[in-house]
């Protein structure tokens, strides 16, 4: 059994910000909603290896568990917990660098 995958407030929020502004920019419901649902669904291997992904070096003061990866160029930052693991941001990853 691995580790339980849990969504901040901040993050859902930014998910549904990707999916107004694809909705937008492609004019596509179903494109939108494709490539949203697999941002969501990308998640789903944290719970068994979620040291797969490298470390967030945008991340003021990492200590080793804020890790990233990238998906359809959305950048997925989380935490790794115990128990847990914690999506912490999902950003457009063609915009400026932004530490955290």
């Amino acid at each position: 059994m691995g580790r339980k995958i849990i969504w901040t407030h901040w993050a859902e929020a930014d998910l549904n910000q990707a999916f107004l502004y694809l909705l937008e920019e492609s004019k596509s419901i179903e494109t939108t909603t494709r490539v949203i649902t697999e941002i969501h669904n990308s998640v789903n291997i944290l719970a068994t290896d979620p040291e797969i992904y490298k470390l967030d070096t945008l991340k003021r003061g990492n200590k080793g568990n804020v890790r990233v990866y990238e998906k359809f160029s959305y950048r997925i930052s989380y935490l790794v917990e115990e128990n847990a693991v914690y999506i912490l941001r999902v950003r457009y990853a063609r915009k400026e660098p932004l530490e955290y």
